[in-house]
């Protein structure tokens, strides 16, 4: 389920912060044809300012109008037992796995974040280990990671730390787990990953397919162009394929997501 290409939806909302569903709609029908699963609430989704409210609606929404791909669910919360949660309740909502960060902070320890993997894996859906330190403030290392992957559950890693050499650490070692790559100026340089999950697949979802099987020297370009046209090196990427989506009247509004209290 975490290989070929994902797609990690931005959260599209209303004039009153709301999850706008037909927005939504509108949004996976484009990028249906050419996604192997999608992935809502998550980085691009603006996971960690949606309210528990919030995160639901999407998920029930991205469920409601996926027509058959499967759904990941994003999860971006700073303790185990946030996350915990959350995962406890996505299977009931549709999803077909969760995607889950570390818990927060510098101070999280190595064993700290496996035991915390190992809670979430025990909650019922297959779990994708999302490796980063831009939300979390910490990262796991290679031999932790290994054996968080060795955890019944635990079912592949969205690589987006932004290491391609760690990337393809992880691949030489044999995680036993698909391994895809999360950031666009990494797909092509990260050794023989399994897949990508993109914030590009909103507006260019044919080339992000493409590329799985054409990184030819024009489809390379392609992608360098759109990295850059779309500010995808922005603290908030998500912003401009909102802006761009709104253009092409996918989604009603570019607003973001009011942070929850």
């Amino acid at each position: 389920m975490i290989t070929g290409m994902t797609t990690a939806l931005v959260t599209p909302v209303d004039a009153a912060g709301e999850i706008d569903e037909k927005s939504t709609a509108r949004l996976i029908a484009t990028v249906r044809p050419y996604a192997d699963a999608l992935l809502p609430a998550l980085s691009t989704g603006e996971g960690g300012s949606l309210s528990d409210r919030q995160w639901r609606d999407m998920l029930t929404a991205a469920v409601r109008y996926a027509d058959g791909l499967p759904i990941l669910a994003g999860i971006l919360r700073p303790t185990t037992d946030a996350a915990l949660a959350l995962a406890r309740s996505a299977g009931g909502l549709g999803a077909a796995a969760v995607v889950v960060t570390t818990p927060y902070g510098a101070d999280v320890t190595q064993e700290e974040m496996y035991r915390h993997f190992e809670a979430v894996a025990g909650a019922g859906l297959p779990v994708i280990v999302y490796h980063e330190s831009a939300v979390s403030g910490n990262a796991l290392e290679l031999g932790t990671l290994l054996r968080v992957c060795a955890l019944p559950g635990v079912a592949g890693v969205k690589d987006s730390a932004g290491e391609p050499e760690f990337t393809r650490a992880l691949l030489a070692a044999g995680p036993g787990v698909p391994v895809v790559q999360g950031l666009e100026h990494l797909l092509l340089d990260s050794g023989p990953v399994d897949g990508w999950v993109v914030a590009l697949g909103n507006v260019e979802p044919e080339l992000c397919k493409a590329l799985l099987t054409d990184r030819g020297e024009e489809r390379t370009a392609q992608l360098h162009a759109a990295y850059a046209r779309y500010g995808l090196d922005r603290d908030d990427w998500y912003r401009s394929l909102k802006t761009e989506l709104l253009r092409r009247a996918v989604i009603e509004t570019d607003r973001e997501v009011p942070c929850s209290t």
